[in-house]
């Protein structure tokens, strides 16, 4: 007699009140729940979408356990009228009647698959739950032939590869209340603007708990690439759900986790889980402003460098990033040279960092000792295009022989303000200085704002620059140097053959009087299409400051002019400001001031 058959009428209506019409059932069975020894107790499994509920099989039935789907590690049947769960630390073993062609288990195992596919469509159950295993395995052949439909080719997926009804699953496993706006705004903003990044703060009005649910929704989602949770406060519950969900997603390629308030601890968690994720995509890390400190730069050293294979006392984290990192955000992180050092040489192991990583920021640490994994690392040929490694306190001369040698070619964008050279003697600027902006050939914009520059270092930019017939158009920022009136005449006996800056910022340099020549200057350069020149007037004495004056009238209504943009801010200018504006009535080319 089939078990099935021994729900009665009065048993299954009882079922039906106790769970409400809340409950959604897929599926009944009056099984027998093995106890202590050969003992066994009838009881009845119902299936909902996200639950399985064990009910007693007497009316008034009651619920006597029921666990979320996603709690489930392992399912089992070795025969035929046999299922086993393994739940926690617990296995719930049930029986159904032995006749031989019976196919009640293979009806529950049909309906637990189907339940977990319609909420997590596009991944293979197997990734789910970790062990499945049904013998004869031809029970459940039709099972492993769905697994390998692609996302495209599952009907009624539903927006964003099913995010809502995901984020309806884990309301339900965190016993979270289901929000709303919440499905809407993904299923509508996100689908409509075909936006694959996942962003915390549009949900910051919520409750801080309610992102838990969220956060944990994309554990087996396959829409979303990104995950943003920048500048926002986040729960421990929140922070673990974004560990957890590392260890399991297949499509997060960009991973942004700036200013959280974490520190190291956390760092060597996330280590863990992207190690524990064969599958992680994961190519863009941005950790910055956290104080994670060289314990936490330590334990990403093993994602970022493939350890050698049998090193297992060195398993630590970046070395699972098989395909390379692309961008490593580190910056205002508390690290040091050590730990600098230890991610530099980390970055040297990986054969496949020099050609992928093209985003490297470091700035705001405190590299004042010596950096020479890091040198290294940049000495050698790489595909870094956008390089910060501002107010970390290097020595800008060890900095620029490296990156003559690695990163002439690819590097756009470098940014080594707040650094100093450790002399300013003339003679002890490196020539590979000069050689740096006389060979690169992509760069297009240069900070280098608050290096208190030597002259020669300054000749040597101006020069190395004006013989660059590889690159065009570089933002030039050499604010706040103090250049003084020597710097002044450097920029005016140079700038004017240096066709390859198309915007310069000399803001806060203390040229004084001699700032006039430097505009004269910079007017006999065609290129030079962005001028910055503000904080340089306000304590200069009156007739300086109208020469200054005379001499930007003079540029703006040149013919040939070709500035756009003019920026004189906190100059405390009066007066002088009359002939300025008059004179912008015959300019053409000017579109900002």
């Amino acid at each position: 007699m089939s078990t099935r058959s021994q729900l009665t009428k009065d048993l299954n209506e009882s079922v039906k009140a106790l769970l409400g019409k809340r409950v959604k059932i897929l599926l009944k069975n009056v099984v027998r729940l093995e106890t202590k020894g050969d003992k066994t107790e009838n009881r009845v499994l119902v299936f909902s979408p996200c639950r399985l509920f064990l009910l007693t099989a007497k009316v008034p039935t009651r619920i006597d356990y029921h666990f979320h789907y996603l709690e489930i590690q392992a399912i089992e049947s070795k025969r035929n009228n046999q299922l086993s769960l393994t739940v926690g630390d617990k296995i719930w073993s049930f029986l159904t009647n032995e006749d031989p062609g019976s196919s009640e288990v293979d009806a529950m195992v049909q309906a637990l698959a189907t339940a977990i596919r319609n909420i997590f469509p596009t991944v293979p159950l197997t990734h789910i739950i970790r062990k499945v295993e049904v013998v004869p395995a031809k029970r459940i052949a039709h099972l492993r032939e769905s697994e390998f439909t692609r996302a495209s080719e599952v009907r009624g997926l539903g927006p964003c590869d099913g995010f809502s009804t995901q984020y309806a699953c884990m309301c339900d496993y965190h016993t979270m209340p289901y929000r709303e706006e919440v499905a809407w705004d993904v299923d509508t903003i996100y689908l409509s603007h075909d936006t694959r990044e996942l962003c915390l703060r549009d949900f910051d009005h919520l409750d801080p708990k309610d992102l838990v649910p969220i956060i944990s929704a994309l554990e087996y989602n396959t829409w979303f690439t990104k995950l943003r949770a920048s500048h926002i406060k986040l729960t421990h519950e929140a922070l673990d759900r974004i560990l957890h969900i590392m260890k399991k997603n297949l499509t997060i390629e960009e991973l942004y986790l700036d200013n959280l308030a974490v520190k190291w601890e956390f760092a060597h968690k996330l280590s863990l889980s992207l190690i524990a994720n064969n599958n992680t995509p994961l190519h863009t890390l941005d950790l910055s402003n956290n104080m994670i400190e060289d314990k936490g730069a330590s334990s990403l050293c093993g994602i970022v460098a493939k350890l050698c294979q049998g090193a297992s006392h060195l398993s630590t984290p970046l070395s699972k990033v098989s395909k390379g990192l692309i961008h490593l955000n580190v910056s205002h992180c508390s690290l040091t040279s050590k730990g600098v050092n230890q991610l530099a040489h980390a970055l040297s192991l990986n054969k496949l960092m020099p050609n992928t990583l093209t985003y490297l920021n470091l700035s705001g640490n405190n590299l004042k000792e010596d950096v020479n994994n890091l040198c290294n690392f940049l000495a050698q040929p790489n595909q870094i295009t956008h390089l910060d490694i501002s107010g970390t306190d290097c020595t800008l001369e060890t900095i620029f022989g490296a990156l003559l040698r690695g990163c002439a070619t690819n590097l756009v964008h470098l940014n080594v303000s707040k650094n100093a050279f450790s002399t300013k003697k003339a003679k002890e600027v490196p020539p590979s200085f000069k050689q740096f902006f006389t060979s690169t050939l992509s760069l297009k914009y240069l900070n280098m704002s608050y290096c208190k520059l030597p002259l020669e270092a300054l000749k040597n930019l101006l020069l190395g620059l004006a013989c660059n017939e590889s690159t065009t158009d570089i933002a030039l920022d050499m604010s706040c140097n103090n250049l003084g009136s020597q710097g002044a005449h450097v920029l005016e006996s140079c700038i004017h053959g240096v066709r390859s800056i198309g915007s310069l910022d000399i803001s806060e340099n203390n040229m004084d009087m001699d700032l006039a020549a430097v505009v004269v200057a910079v007017s006999k350069n065609k290129s030079i299409k962005h001028l910055h020149m503000g904080r340089n007037m306000a304590n200069m004495k009156a007739k300086h400051i109208a020469a200054i004056m005379d001499a930007l009238v003079t540029m703006i209504q040149e013919e040939d002019c070709v500035l756009q943009t003019l920026a004189i801010p906190d100059s405390r200018l009066k007066s002088d400001l009359y002939n300025l504006i008059n004179a912008l009535g015959s300019n053409q080319c000017l579109q900002t001031i």
